[in-house]
């Protein structure tokens, strides 16, 4: 059996898309524990009416506790041998679990995952998807995931075998990169993942006022930079061979930052940038570990953010 996990907050104009797809999967031997979140809109009275109609349905109603607490309540109830997540505002294709589940199987895989498809309003924007297989042993897996080419660092694609999910979270104040994070554990534990090349995930991309507010912007740049750190930190000590690739994956996320917040004249911004600037002046020895763009964006940053601003300016009108 396959536990699908739905955490739901605020979620009226979604759910019933969310668990109309996950309902009609052509795999159906499923438990869909469907936890409403401290909703304040209608979404638990829909979950309610849900299961009465199909009890596969498991309601669950709590205080609210955030996503990431929320996924623990649903690992901790989840029966399936396999568990998958899916966010209440996207779908997921009808045929995904049986053929993620087919893999897992064929390859002995403890991680099958496929890539995502992107939806604007009613239009799907699909990934190139060409239904290539991937077979990834342990470092393969953690290498690609730390990468980001292959492996999205969604939890919702994937379907993991449930030993893999106990006490995988390294951090449960990580509100941003917090799948990332898990999944890097995840990937640790995994003798074996695969990946199929096809857009079974349906990811909805919606207008997020956070993009707007600058304030919003640095507490979430500070949680993904202190996800990717600790993901250095347990790889230094674990995993070494995946630390060049933690270490990149953490410095990136500090010249991303800088790179699209140099021109912003915001107090906010700008003080998180200065503190950026000097963590990649205390880094220098670790920009060998940055692919060559990024090296000379954080040399530039480092060495003089005036000329960093106009190389930069050309480099995104070229772009």
């Amino acid at each position: 059996m396959i536990s699908v996990i739905v955490p739901a907050y605020n979620s009226e104009k979604w759910i019933s898309s969310c668990l109309d797809s996950i309902l009609s999967q052509t795999y159906s031997y499923l438990e869909v524990i469907v936890i409403n979140d401290g909703s304040i809109d209608s979404t638990g009275k829909i979950i309610d009416d849900y299961s009465l109609k199909d009890d596969r349905i498991i309601p669950i109603h709590q205080e609210n506790k955030g996503l990431v607490r929320t996924r623990e309540v649903g690992i901790s109830i989840a029966k399936g041998e396999y568990v998958t997540f899916v966010d209440s505002d996207d779908t997921v294709a009808k045929n995904m679990y049986e053929k993620l589940l087919n893999n897992a199987v064929k390859y002995n895989a403890d991680i099958s995952h496929c890539g995502m498809s992107y939806c604007f309003e009613d239009e799907i924007i699909k990934t190139n998807a060409d239904n290539r297989i991937f077979v990834q042993n342990n470092f393969e897996g953690m290498r690609d995931l730390l990468v980001g080419e292959i492996i999205e660092p969604s939890l919702c694609n994937k379907l993991y075998k449930k030993e893999l999910l106990v006490d995988s979270c390294l951090d449960l104040t990580v509100l941003n990169n917090e799948d990332l994070l898990r999944n890097y554990i995840l990937f640790s534990r995994s003798q074996k993942s695969v990946f199929e090349n096809f857009g079974g995930y349906h990811y909805l991309q919606r207008d997020n006022s956070m993009s707007k507010n600058n304030l919003k912007i640095v507490q979430m740049a500070r949680h993904i930079a202190k996800a990717r750190k600790l993901i250095v930190n347990d790889s230094k000590k674990n995993h070494p061979e995946t630390y060049p690739y933690a270490m990149r994956s953490w410095l990136n996320c500090y010249v991303n930052f800088l790179n699209q917040m140099a021109f912003s004249d915001d107090k906010d911004v700008q003080k998180y940038w200065n503190e950026c600037r000097v963590l990649l002046k205390k880094e220098k020895s670790n920009f060998k570990y940055l692919i060559r763009r990024q090296q000379i964006a954080a040399w530039l940053i480092v060495l003089s953010p005036k000329l960093h601003q106009i190389v930069y300016k050309v480099y995104s009108k070229k772009g």
